[in-house]
């Protein structure tokens, strides 16, 4: 009878670093690790006055995420100079978004990841006193790699 509840005890604790791997308790994403290849469509952009950074807004193309991004050149596309604007937008404290006619235009190819806590750039605007704000909970900052843009 001793045995056997050795055995399974054994046997629990053999199987308990695959049990933790597959349900990821204890486990941390991994912020170094890229993802793998994903397309998505260039939508808008800011620029951080603390920062003098302009970042870039990506839907990606399944239109389940929505990131932004510091990381991605501004020389990647001939954007219309009346797209890329100083600053954001001041009655939200958001992005500028691009006109809908533009919003498929300017699509990319890219792996991402989340930012290390020292890559962060803290953009987040206030919004105006009207009290419209922009929604940033709804997007993810990230860093990109591997940019590739699709030509027309």
């Amino acid at each position: 009878m001793k045995t056997k509840k050795i055995k399974q005890l054994t046997n629990f604790l053999l199987l308990l670093p695959l049990c933790v791997a597959l349900l990821g308790a204890g486990c941390n994403e991994d912020k170094d690790e890229y993802s793998a290849y994903v397309e998505g469509y260039v939508v808008g952009s800011l620029q951080c006055n603390d920062y003098n950074e302009r970042g870039f807004c990506i839907i990606l193309e399944n239109e389940t995420d929505s990131i932004y991004t510091f990381t991605l050149s501004e020389n990647i596309f001939d954007f219309p100079e009346e797209i890329i604007k100083s600053g954001h937008d001041a009655n939200t404290g958001g992005p500028f978004f691009f006109p809908d006619s533009l919003m498929h235009e300017f699509k990319i190819k890219f792996k991402y990841r989340e930012p290390n806590d020292s890559e962060i750039i803290n953009c987040l605007i206030a919004s105006n006193a009207l009290g419209i704000s922009f929604s940033w909970e709804e997007w993810c900052q990230v860093i990109v790699t591997d940019v590739t843009k699709f030509s027309k």
